[in-house]
């Protein structure tokens, strides 16, 4: 193995060390996500449809959930 691949390597292995070290519980936002669903609530009327409007408390429950994204078409 040459320096070059060994660093690839060895940073790789670094980097999946940190980023498991980041996995948070969802729980831990809890608070958070209640807070900020009170805080958009005079910004909801800004959203062009009624239905946006009603399914805002769901996407904030939804940001911090460890679940694949999904886009739109």
């Amino acid at each position: 193995m040459q320096g070059g691949e060994k660093m690839r390597t060895v940073w790789a292995q670094r980097r999946e060390e940190l980023l498991n070290d980041c996995l948070v519980s969802p729980d831990v936002f809890t608070p958070l996500i209640d807070r900020l669903g009170a805080f958009v609530v005079p910004y909801q009327h800004a959203l062009e449809t009624e239905t946006r409007q009603h399914h805002m408390p769901l996407y904030l429950q939804g940001l911090p959930a460890r679940m694949p994204r999904q886009s739109r078409p």
